[in-house]
């Protein structure tokens, strides 16, 4: 039994060297590689320690000639990975000692998971609300504005976000975030990893849905926890947001997200 960890690095500056340390600490009785895909990054510091860690064989490097986005950039390194099982894990992401151990037993022991994400946790102590349930193009929306804000669609917004979960149980959710999540690659393989449409926002939930749809059941796993220094990209005044790419990243990802599973 073999893990492979793939992460998708673009000028994330000294975080891949954090992601990369914690791992490297992980206690587990299976090997694991770390293949990362660096998009074309430009930061020295980033690349710097890639290609250093590359030489010594602490990971796999693979660099991409153009930054091709999250999901293609995960999907080179699912092409060369060797493990029976794929985690993908953002840069911004550490691993606990145990967090590998214990989300590949639990995959392991039930066959019919296709995926499991773990219990995120934010540098202040707080868990981040990574588990959505099925949403309406609107609830990102409101997610993303001030609109959210507004008495009236609050109750929704919390609705969306699931705020009513209870992060401590194990259970089947519609969609997980995809800053960690970890699947068997023959699942992966069945569905064809992540859509290639999409250049950033949505993959993760588009990839929930494809596993759904192949017959596998989607897993929040609390009892695994890893720690995510996250900082929203599409945050900020609706004024500010408008004049941010990234925004329109999210809205033209949505779109398609939305297309694709209309009527589903």
């Amino acid at each position: 039994m073999k893990l492979s960890v793939i992460i998708v690095n673009f000028n994330h500056k000294y975080f891949p060297r954090l992601a990369v340390e914690a791992l490297e600490k992980s206690k587990t009785n299976f090997p694991f590689e770390i293949i990362v895909v660096d998009n074309h990054s430009t930061d020295e510091e980033s690349l710097i320690f890639l290609e250093k860690a590359h030489l010594e064989n602490r990971i796999t490097l693979i660099k991409s000639p153009q930054n091709v986005g999250f999901g293609r950039g995960n999907n080179l390194g699912v092409a060369i990975a060797k493990g029976e099982y794929i985690f993908f894990h953002n840069p911004d992401v550490t691993v606990n000692e145990d967090s590998l151990q214990k989300m590949v037993d639990y995959l392991h022991h039930n066959k019919d998971i296709g995926i499991i994400g773990p219990k995120l946790m934010y540098s202040s102590g707080k868990v981040q609300e990574s588990c959505r349930r099925h949403m309406k193009f609107g609830d990102l929306i409101l997610n993303r504005t001030f609109l959210g804000k507004l008495p009236f669609f609050k109750s929704r917004v919390k609705r969306y976000l699931m705020e009513d979960f209870d992060h401590s149980k194990i259970q089947d959710v519609d969609l997980i975030t995809g800053a960690a999540i970890m699947m068997p690659k023959t699942v992966c393989d069945k569905v064809g990893g992540f859509d290639k449409r999409y250049f950033l926002f949505m993959e993760d939930f588009d990839l929930c849905r494809m596993v759904k749809k192949a017959g596998y059941r989607v897993v929040y796993y609390p009892e695994a926890v890893v720690n995510h220094y996250h900082k929203r990209l599409s945050q900020g005044s609706f004024l500010k947001l408008l004049r941010k790419k990234v925004f329109w990243l999210h809205v033209s990802s949505a779109l398609k997200y939305f297309w694709k599973w209309r009527g589903k």
